[in-house]
């Protein structure tokens, strides 16, 4: 995404590593290094002098590694160590080292005196306590409250790993708050929920609710993640999202308003097939519906959703009733035919050069699989796809803080339909050129979507 794009996307090569060696005595043996590394299929993007060994001169270097895993690293760090005048003292995995300690923490004013302390708790902050009890709206203004969403998860689906348990997919939940606070300002705090069982769910969110003022479910596996998000939705007087309905919804919507302008084709008028049933596609389906497109085709793993199929879950059931106009049966590869887009919420390498072909003119393709795509870009490209864009470009990142932000500046108690369309309008309004979507490391971009979801919530 444009002078920002990360290394990993550019080099294809997504686990980053770093060297850590020492270059003996007055050889200068980095270049056949480098060399060699790059021969295993590795990229170096890095090197450099960390300190000189004051008892033998010999230089302590650091080199950054992109690779593909751990096979590339294993053959990497061999290569260097067959390197004359190289000793290879330590492998740091980056991702691994980051998250050591947590990937967040909670940060408060500093205490420095007697004084501050007992500003800060007793005995002056029972004047604060009296004060929320005789008017509770003074807690929007005299406690953290307001600005601070609940993660709530149960590690039933986290990422592309499935269900892995809540406190492995604490990182997850992790690196979600580090986004909130760094893109949009707001404290989120990860929340592990220890049952499969979606009714308690539901009571112990709803139980630790009035000390957030805003609740994002995560990587809850579907069906029970549908009925989670409605019912504490209806059940909260303050903004639920799951993130992987709605965020995903909003993302991809942003991406085919900036689409359809590059390919000269209107909303009501397209067809859509989306591989894969679950929050994402479902999340998806009701947004572009609520927008106006012509219509939706889901599949799952069994071919098309149609009314009247065999072993159709409730939501599925709801799903074929709102979607699939003709009531067309049969694979994704029969979704596809004549479609105008395609958006992949499944499995890896499921889509053909050939299932491209047979769409209408000007396919947008959005394989959006983590983290390797139902088609590859080259693949999709030389089969025909005006558009292509797959999960690493279209981000949930870029949207939800902004739309968190926005829903909680004006306290509005739901994040409707209306609010994740203006975000997405938003989005889409701010790219110029051949982008779909704008640069997320952009402060302005959350601003923008914040402003646009403020406006459409009032």
């Amino acid at each position: 995404m444009g002078s920002l794009q990360a290394w990993q996307d550019r080099l294809g090569r997504p686990i980053v590593f770093e060297m850590v060696f020492r270059v003996i005595g007055q050889a200068d043996p980095k270049g056949s290094l480098i060399h060699a590394v790059r021969e295993t299929g590795a990229r170096v993007t890095d090197v450099g002098v960390d300190e000189i060994d004051e008892d033998t001169d010999d230089l302590i270097c650091r080199m950054t590694l992109f690779t593909t895993g751990d096979d590339q690293m294993a053959a990497a760090r061999k290569a260097a160590e067959g390197i004359e005048g190289i000793e290879i003292l330590e492998v740091i995995d980056v991702a691994m080292e980051a998250h050591r300690g947590g990937a967040c923490e909670m940060v408060a004013p500093p205490i420095e005196s007697n004084t501050d302390l007992r500003i800060v708790y007793t005995p002056g902050v029972a004047r604060v306590c009296k004060a929320i009890q005789a008017d509770p709206e003074l807690a929007y203004e005299f406690t953290n409250i307001h600005n601070t969403v609940a993660i709530v998860t149960n590690g039933t689906a986290i990422l592309g790993l499935g269900d892995i348990g809540n406190v492995a997919g604490m990182p997850v939940m992790e690196g979600k708050s580090a986004i909130f606070y760094n893109f949009a300002q707001i404290s989120a705090v990860p929340i592990l929920v220890d049952t499969h069982d979606p009714d308690e769910f539901i009571e112990t969110v709803a139980k630790i609710a009035p000390t957030f003022g805003a609740i994002q479910v995560e990587d809850v596996k579907a069906p029970e993640c549908f009925k989670i998000t409605r019912e504490l939705d209806a059940k909260l007087p303050i903004p639920v999202m799951h993130d992987d309905q709605h965020g995903t919804g909003t993302i991809v919507l942003a991406g085919l308003y900036s689409a359809l302008k590059k390919v000269g084709k209107k909303m009501e008028n397209i067809r859509c097939a989306i591989s894969g049933a679950g929050a994402s596609g479902t999340g998806i389906t009701d947004l572009l519906q609520e927008a106006g497109i012509g219509d939706v085709i889901l599949c799952d793993s069994k071919g098309i959703v149609s009314r009247g199929r065999d072993g159709l879950n409730e939501e599925k059931i709801a799903l074929a009733e709102r979607t699939n106009k003709e009531n067309l049966t049969g694979t994704l590869a029969d979704a596809m035919k004549g479609a105008d887009l395609f958006i992949g919420c499944s499995q890896p390498n499921i889509v053909s050069r050939d299932m491209v072909r047979s769409m209408g003119k000007k396919p947008i393709l959005f394989p959006l699989a983590n983290p390797v795509s139902e088609i590859s870009k080259p693949d999709a490209l030389e089969a025909g796809a005006a558009i292509y864009a797959d999960g690493r470009a279209m981000n949930n990142a870029i949207a939800y803080p902004g739309i968190f932000r926005g829903a909680m500046n004006v306290r509005a108690e739901k994040i409707t339909f209306a609010m994740m369309m203006a975000a997405s309008h938003a989005l889409a309004n701010l790219v110029t050129g051949k982008d779909l979507l704008p640069e997320m490391m952009d402060p302005a971009t959350h601003a923008v979507v914040a402003r646009a979801v403020a406006e459409a919530a009032v």
